[in-house]
């Protein structure tokens, strides 16, 4: 009997395990599938939070997204120092914007190049004053009031522009 007994526990022992390989390779498919449930889950958050919360991602707007030429923001103390030979500089306070101004200037100047101060900024104040200075040669001489257009050609101010001028004329 001892023969007998050996070849049933050989057979209990092979049945065991295939059972132990069947639930290895069963552990597995699952840890799989929780991991790529869970990316799943936190792909579906993460696009939520951009689409309603942060506005990331921006599916829902269809406004036109042209980019116009009075974008570029730049200091005071780089007005001379752009890289094209000629281009305006528009000085204005951001916070009391006139809107009238900035759509002619957006309009009359829509295809040259145009950089914006910001004369409310800390940065800028030293270039900000109650009079102005028209014949300005170099930066350390420049002074701008209100809302001011410049043009500068060849690192020099060829025409300047401020309040209602702008609007009448402004070419």
């Amino acid at each position: 009997m001892g023969r007998e007994l050996r070849r049933k526990q050989a057979k209990r022992e092979r049945k065991s395990l295939q059972k132990e390989v069947v639930s290895e390779e069963n552990q597995i498919k699952k840890l799989i599938k929780i991991t790529l449930l869970i990316v799943f889950i936190v792909c579906v958050i993460y696009l939520i939070a951009a689409l309603f919360i942060t506005k990331e991602v921006n599916w829902f707007d269809k406004e036109d997204k042209s980019e116009t030429l009075v974008t570029n923001t730049i200091l005071a103390s780089e007005t001379f120092k752009q890289k094209e030979e000629e281009y305006y500089v528009y000085f204005y306070d951001y916070s009391e914007e006139d809107s009238e101004i900035t759509s002619a200037v957006s309009s009359k100047l829509s295809t040259k190049k145009v950089y914006k101060v910001d004369t409310s900024s800390a940065l800028n104040n030293n270039y900000v004053s109650e009079e102005s200075n028209k014949s300005a040669k170099k930066l350390e001489d420049l002074k701008v009031k209100a809302s001011t257009v410049i043009k500068i050609s060849g690192e020099e101010i060829v025409e300047y522009y401020e309040d209602k001028e702008i609007v009448n004329n402004l070419k």
